[in-house]
């Protein structure tokens, strides 16, 4: 098999965020003694392995890297929903990620958290710049892609954190610190996968919420639609991999 013969990888946390895709592939089995849920197929003419990961870095990291060394995936994709940052948009709006930042991971200190980029070590004399990003290639190809399809799709920061956001006041202060877009809870994970693997990755979200006090009542009414408009962008974008 040659590298552009081996499958694209998309992960998914959730069955909603993993259904419509799977479907489309024609519904495939479950893949045998796998450690998570990964399904193998064609999607729009490319061959994909789909993994239901579950929630959180951890999930993430593992199906991310059971898809890269065990079916040869060339690309990481994920796809899903995420809440809204900052005031540019609502629920509904799509998200693809030129820089996800890990806003877990670095030092505690009296004046507050310092952030460093994982697997750095967070002390003063070491201070990377945090975030995973985009290449410019891809980037161009992607914006390319946009245009000509006619897709509305924001691009920007995401952010990925272990705790679930549902606080205005967070919301707004961490959307003015790292001009931030959306907040997830895998992607820093895939990313990071992805660059120590020499492997090329997008993060597409669809806003199932904008993160405030009322984003788990949001999060449950427009999970499924969040869910479907991210996997219909996921489609739309597969060439940018070829």
């Amino acid at each position: 098999m040659t590298a552009a013969d081996a499958p694209i990888g998309i992960l998914c946390a959730m069955p909603q965020e993993q259904e419509l895709l799977v479907a489309e592939m024609g519904d495939p089995p479950p893949l045998p003694g796998t450690t998570v849920e990964a399904r193998r197929g064609q999607l729009d003419g490319r061959e994909v392995v789909i993994s239901a990961a579950g929630v959180g870095k951890v999930r993430a990291a593992v199906a991310a890297t059971l898809l890269v060394e065990r079916f040869g995936c060339r690309a990481l994709v994920l796809s899903g929903v995420a809440g809204g940052l900052g005031t540019k948009l609502g629920i509904g709006d799509l998200v693809i990620a030129e820089r996800v930042i890990d806003i877990d991971y670095g030092r505690l200190t009296p004046e507050g958290r310092i952030i460093y980029q994982p697997g750095t070590l967070p002390i003063p004399e070491e201070k990377p710049e945090p975030g995973y990003y985009v290449s410019e290639t891809l980037l161009a190809r992607i914006r390319e892609r946009l245009e000509a399809s006619h897709l509305d799709a924001a691009l920007g920061t995401i952010l990925t954190t272990d705790a679930y956001l549902a606080s205005s006041r967070d919301r707004d202060e961490l959307a003015g610190e790292w001009d931030g877009l959306a907040i997830e809870m895998e992607g820093s994970a895939l990313c990071g996968v992805a660059e120590l693997l020499g492997v090329p990755w997008l993060v597409v979200r669809a806003l199932s919420d904008r993160a405030g006090e009322e984003s788990l009542t949001d999060f449950a009414e427009f999970l499924e639609s969040a869910a479907a408009d991210s996997a219909r962008l996921v489609r739309e974008l597969l060439p940018v991999l070829d």
